[in-house]
């Protein structure tokens, strides 16, 4: 289920298992006087960068980005931004590990894992110049 009210962006090669939801809205609640229905409709953007796999039963918070290649875990409640390569789990979801053979943390976010940085991608190898 997507409420994409606030605007939802899904990359590239994402797994989005079964029950899971993705959630851009919410209510203002801060007056007690006005019903919450009443109140204000609040939205912020979510976006899951390629290659990630949400499993089942995630929920994913408005406001959050989960970086390139991440994994959430079954039933996890993803209320914060999850950085790149991370394994995260839990209700709220908090990272456990990063993901074996993820790229440093420091590398640009478009280079191919295990690419080294200094190498263009798909270089042709043994043409003369």
């Amino acid at each position: 289920m997507v409420y994409g009210n606030g605007g939802v962006t899904i990359g590239r090669n994402v797994l989005i298992a079964g029950h899971s939801s993705i959630n851009t809205v919410s209510h203002a609640a801060e007056r007690c006087d006005v019903p919450i229905n009443d109140q204000p409709v609040l939205t912020d953007p979510v976006v899951i960068e390629d290659d990630c796999w949400l499993g089942l039963n995630v929920v994913v918070l408005q406001g959050v980005t989960i970086g390139r290649g991440c994994i959430i875990g079954a039933g996890a409640v993803v209320t914060r931004s999850i950085p790149p390569w991370s394994i995260a789990v839990g209700v709220p979801a908090r990272v456990v590990g990063r993901r074996e053979g993820a790229p440093p943390p420091d590398q640009p976010p478009n280079q191919p894992p295990n690419q080294p940085p200094d190498q263009p991608p798909d270089q042709p190898v043994g043409e003369a110049e």
